[in-house]
């Protein structure tokens, strides 16, 4: 996993809100990065491929709104235990976290699940975003914004947005 940078700014993005309107309870939106999620997602898939049982998590600044650095492992297709869940987000986000935390935050996380099946979200995908949560947590990052990718498209998790392009292969 060799984490890259995309120097294409965006739109700067204000502070994190709690729980806004239209967002799932308990769950935190960075406006500026989750304004527009395709663009977001499609960043996210310049550092890395899509591929079917695969996580991507991505390290945005949150001033310019790109995609700082990004990794991915591979996913098992059903439940997998929530100790392993937690290893292996930590193992993939410990090396693409900024080295100090700062206040109010600079960077945030976000996440695109793979695998295939329909655009909805399934409880071992919420684990899969439980495990980044917490994880994001301990390096005191806000979760930017999480997404589902399958061969039918994409949706977020925080929101209503959804949309057919970018999806996985249909092979």
């Amino acid at each position: 996993m060799t984490p890259v940078t995309d120097h294409e700014p965006a739109v700067p993005a204000p502070a994190t809100t709690p729980d806004a309107p239209g967002v799932r309870p308990g769950t935190t939106v960075t406006r500026g990065t989750a304004r527009d999620p395709a663009t977001l997602l499609r960043r996210l898939g310049r550092h890395v491929p899509f591929g079917t049982d695969r996580v991507l998590v991505g390290v945005i600044r949150l001033s310019r709104g790109y995609v700082e650095r990004a990794g991915w492992f591979a996913a098992a297709p059903g439940p997998v235990p929530a100790a392993d869940l937690h290893a292996a987000v930590l193992a993939c986000l410990a090396p693409l976290a900024p080295p100090r935390p700062t206040i109010p935050p600079t960077h945030a996380v976000a996440m695109v699940r793979c695998r295939r099946g329909r655009v909805v979200w399934l409880p071992t995908d919420d684990a899969w975003v439980s495990a980044l949560t917490a994880e994001a947590g301990r390096h005191r990052l806000p979760v930017a914004e999480t997404f589902l990718l399958t061969e039918h498209g994409w949706r977020c998790r925080t929101g209503t947005a959804a949309g057919c392009e970018p999806a996985l292969n249909r092979t």
